[in-house]
């Protein structure tokens, strides 16, 4: 068997908000809500073909589905994995408005983390029903947690994010933070942030985070970064790893691409209906086009740049709305060189120097003690 893969699964494309950035234009939202039955075709081929399944419910917003939907979806998972498994875990990305108690309490019983996309004080920006999704927030904040927080950053808000880590650092709530990219709704306006801002403050947001000895929450992607540089390197997030073949994307009729992000036409790999096994969608006409620039564009980095050990190369789809498929140096990729290379340069500084590591965060003082201590095993 294949060993692991991520599986986003949109069952719808429509949305009760219209948020400014989104993925998918307005003329892609169609009516359309995903049946039952491709759920069960999809389970029963991933269980067949992989050792263990991520599934993200994603889309659109994703609880404009029924409840029974996603009960009738777990218990096909429970069906083909097994009840109780470790094959399988489950995150579902919502923008918060249509989450309820029985869905919360459903989610805590199934073990479901409730991803949430806002921006605090911010979320006006790109969103709507700021106020409404607070109170979801305050609810699952009292409740066992069961939840973390998604931040866009756009042009408004790319000098604002100390801000928004200091509103969910004293929430004591896991958020992790993304830029606009220009794809979607948002190449049709000016939300993509000024690259040379967006590093500046992230730069800054780490610094505050990394000394602050009372925190307690991970701030992502920093912390990934931090593991990326302690380790043989460990990937850190999607958009830095080597995620072909190892993620997939089902659309409400059933078809596949190879990322989420509001994947071109042309990298379309067919429909669950017309293959046998999850891994023949790899063989499609649109799996070789995204490879074939990926290929292109990694041979370029590689013999350029010195941070592709740690890269990959970047995310194809930043990649190709930003620079061209085949080539680097796009703005998500001089972020990301620009604020891994400062946290990779205070790893080392404090690897080099040894620090008294009670100055640092918990997340780093840990992962640091592991790297110490086991010079092969990434701390945790």
């Amino acid at each position: 068997m294949r060993p692991f893969i991520s599986v986003i699964i949109k069952p719808t494309l429509e949305c009760n908000i219209n948020c400014r950035h989104c993925y998918h234009t307005s003329d892609e939202r169609s009516p359309g809500k995903m049946d039952i039955g491709t759920v069960d075709t999809l389970f029963r081929m991933l269980s067949d073909e992989y050792e263990s399944v991520w599934f993200i419910w994603h889309g659109g917003e994703p609880l404009l589905m029924p409840f029974r939907f996603y009960r009738d979806a777990i218990e096909l998972q429970e069906k083909y994995f097994g009840n109780g498994s470790h094959r399988v875990g489950n995150t579902i990305q919502t923008n918060g408005t249509l989450l309820d108690r029985r869905f919360i309490s459903f989610c805590r019983e199934k073990k479901i983390n409730i991803g949430v996309s806002f921006e605090g004080r911010y979320n006006d920006v790109l969103r709507e029903s700021s106020d409404l999704v607070r109170k979801k927030i305050e609810y699952l904040s009292d409740n066992r947690r069961i939840f973390s927080v998604s931040a866009t950053i756009s042009s408004e808000t790319a000098l604002k994010q100390k801000d928004i880590y200091s509103d969910f650092r004293d929430d004591k709530t896991a958020v992790s933070f993304s830029p606009v990219i220009p794809a979607g709704c948002s190449a049709c306006g000016n939300l993509v942030p000024n690259a040379d801002e967006y590093i500046k403050a992230s730069i800054e947001c780490y610094d505050e985070w990394l000394f602050d000895r009372d925190v307690q929450i991970p701030l992502i992607p920093h912390y990934l970064y931090v593991l990326n540089a302690l380790g043989e390197p460990a990937e850190s997030d999607c958009a830095h790893s080597s995620c072909l073949t190892k993620w997939i994307c089902i659309y409400p009729g059933g078809d596949l691409y190879p990322c989420g992000k509001g994947c071109p036409h042309e990298f379309k790999l067919g429909n669950i209906s017309e293959i046998d096994r999850v891994s023949d969608a790899f063989s499609a006409d649109g799996f070789s086009r995204i490879i074939a620039g990926t290929v292109e564009r990694r041979n370029k980095c590689m013999a350029e740049c010195k941070f592709y050990r740690y890269c990959n190369g970047g995310c194809s789809i930043d990649a190709y709305y930003e620079s061209g498929l085949g080539n680097p140096g796009g703005d998500s990729c001089r972020i990301f060189k620009a604020v891994f290379g400062h946290v990779l340069s205070s790893v080392e500084k404090i690897i080099e120097t040894r620090p008294d590591l009670s100055d640092y965060n918990k997340f780093v003082r840990d992962a640091v003690i592991g790297r110490l201590i086991n010079p092969g095993i990434v701390g945790q």
